[in-house]
């Protein structure tokens, strides 16, 4: 093959990889597994089964999920703190917890059981958001738990991890150097900067869209340090065009079922990206 030829295919790959990059569309994490379907528990490893499949048929990216430490010291999976009457999981031992079954006939997992499940498809990635505690002292047993558990299952390269807590962000930098952390946030008025994210050792800032739409540079801004961005919750199609707009790294979804397809079909269709990158709105 003669040189021209080969720096004409060399030139020809270039531009297609940029084009590429240029209409890469918002990633997709399926919140609390997948669990929008009747019959099946939020964050339960029936959940996770789901999102399994969503990968393995529609390629799902990534799938979040939430843990909490029992008052004896184990880690369990679940949003929500409180569970039922004065049981909590917070408040309650692994056994009362593990004695209690969810609406669709499931029990609460432990972190054990979900990462033993989650390595049987080692390419869906897990974004484990550790829910706020009593204490930052409770926060940091609970993240030390977590790493520990991790290592000794070898789930740290499929793991990124999350929190509202700014200290237990904090604490999952600090005990392990070079993880993928997300900063995740509400607050419209007092929210982090990219910049004071990057300073802090984040690898992303995850904000629904009322913060974004009032900070809408700091897209950009955390695109040029680096850093990735979430946009939750997104459970329209109009969501994804505005993610799309501003160039958000991923979104977080309830229905990946139905944002996939959507966020697929929009990728392909070039001239539109381009007239909503272009108009913004």
């Amino acid at each position: 093959m003669c040189k021209k030829t080969v720096r004409r295919l060399l030139m020809t790959a270039l531009v297609w990889m940029i084009g590429k990059w240029a209409f890469a569309q918002p990633h997709i994490l399926s919140h609390r597994g997948f669990y929008t379907n009747p019959w099946v528990d939020e964050n339960s490893l029936d959940a996770l089964r789901e999102a399994q499949r969503l990968h393995k048929t529609m390629g799902l990216e990534a799938c979040e999920f939430d843990v909490h430490l029992t008052s004896d010291g184990e880690l369990v999976v679940r949003h929500d703190n409180h569970i039922k009457g004065n049981l909590s999981c917070q408040g309650s031992t692994l056994a009362e917890i593990r004695a209690h079954t969810l609406p669709q006939g499931a029990k609460i997992p432990t972190l054990r059981e979900w990462f033993q499940q989650a390595k049987e498809m080692p390419q869906l990635k897990q974004a484990l958001e550790l829910k706020p505690h009593a204490s930052p002292q409770k926060e940091t047993e609970c993240i030390e738990k977590v790493l520990a558990l991790a290592r000794e299952m070898g789930m740290m390269d499929q793991l990124c991890f999350l929190s509202f807590s700014l200290h237990a962000c904090k604490e999952f930098v600090r005990l392990a150097p070079g993880c993928y952390v997300i900063l995740n946030s509400t607050n419209v008025f007092e929210p982090v900067t990219p910049a004071k994210a990057k300073e802090m050792g984040f690898s992303a800032i995850s904000y629904n869209i009322n913060v974004f739409m009032n900070n809408v540079k700091w897209i950009d801004e955390a695109n040029a340090l680096g850093l990735d961005t979430y946009l939750w919750m997104c459970e329209a199609p109009y969501l994804i065009d505005w993610a799309t707009a501003y160039d958000v790294t991923w979104i977080t979804t309830n229905y990946a079922d139905k944002m996939l397809p959507y966020a697929q079909a929009l990728a392909k269709d070039r001239k539109r990206v381009k007239k909503l990158r272009k108009c913004k709105f």
